[in-house]
């Protein structure tokens, strides 16, 4: 019977951050160029601290608004480490930026080049051994690429939008340690955001509640839902639940209104406590504008060419 049954296993593909209200251009691409600035993200996760090669991933994003192309351009750099795989992602963003209302759309694509590798772990077969056909061979790699899309809105007190990410559903074949090939295929996921800025009246305190809702149509989607306040526009601070996973305590500082820094903690809930510390994560986010000066009238001349 076992000969004529074939057997799957799932896992999560999208990488899970806690401050994604921070890091919104990370998850959906139509957010490119709606800050109007120039906007550089910087994170880094170390996931489930205590458990031997737990997920620990960086990310780097930049975008640059464009009027000349209506909208603005930006990169998506990620390296994540999960278990035996070292996945590394460079994103190329398009988005392109029409008023609506108070605030503006944003309809963006992104076309990612993955990098999937295999370091150099010991697997553990059915018969004891640490390889076999169709197993990866330690170091082998391969080379895929995918797209995303996203919608996003953003006004001076609302922001959202929904993207989808995989698109291609790319597969990334790896090469056996005894020939054969590993298959590992992409799974498309949609992620929907949104958050609201409401001002306390007679308070410098400003409410930041906000939604994330991560779903593949397969297994149950990941739902985050978080509260978080803003004192002077200068401390920001929060906390967020992840439905059965994990309760998320973060706290930020404006260093210059351009430049800020944030850090949170996840307290795992899930059966994982027994063995895992929680989750930290660190990011770094700095906005700035070139201010380029209209030619006053008159003549330039070269000395030159008197």
């Amino acid at each position: 019977m076992l000969l004529f049954t074939a057997v799957y296993a799932y896992g999560q593909q999208e990488i899970q951050f806690t401050q994604f209200m921070q890091n919104r251009l990370y998850y959906n691409p139509g957010a490119t160029g709606a800050a109007g600035s120039i906007c550089i993200t910087g994170m880094h996760r170390s996931q489930w601290v205590g458990f031997d090669n737990a997920p620990v991933t960086q990310n780097l994003n930049a975008e640059v608004p464009l009027d000349i192309l209506h909208g603005g351009v930006g990169i998506n750099i990620t390296n994540d480490q999960i278990g035996f795989f070292n996945d590394i992602t460079a994103g190329l963003m398009y988005a392109y930026q029409m008023p609506l209302g108070p605030g503006s759309l944003g309809l963006g694509i992104q076309v990612d080049f993955r990098n999937k590798t295999v370091t150099n772990g010991e697997w553990i077969t059915p018969d004891g051994g640490n390889s076999g056909i169709g197993i990866p061979a330690a170091n082998a790699s391969n080379m895929s690429i995918d797209a995303n899309f996203g919608v996003y809105y953003q006004s001076p007190t609302l922001w959202g939008g929904i993207s989808s990410t995989r698109l291609l559903e790319a597969e990334a074949d790896l090469m056996g340690s005894e020939g054969g090939v590993a298959k590992f295929k992409s799974k498309r996921a949609y992620i929907l955001m949104a958050g609201y800025d409401y001002a306390l009246s007679n308070s410098n305190f400003v409410l930041n509640p906000a939604l994330m809702v991560k779903t593949d149509f397969a297994a149950n989607p990941a739902v985050d839902i978080h509260l978080g306040t803003t004192y002077n526009n200068k401390i920001w601070g929060g906390v967020s639940y992840r439905l059965g996973d994990a309760l998320g305590i973060m706290a930020g500082y404006y260093i210059t209104p351009d430049f800020k820094i944030t850090y949170a903690y996840d307290l795992t809930l899930s059966q994982l406590r027994t063995a895992s510390s929680g989750s930290h994560e660190i990011l770094l986010g700095y906005c700035f504008n070139i201010e380029i000066q209209e030619k006053e009238p008159g003549y330039y001349r070269d000395p030159r060419f008197l």
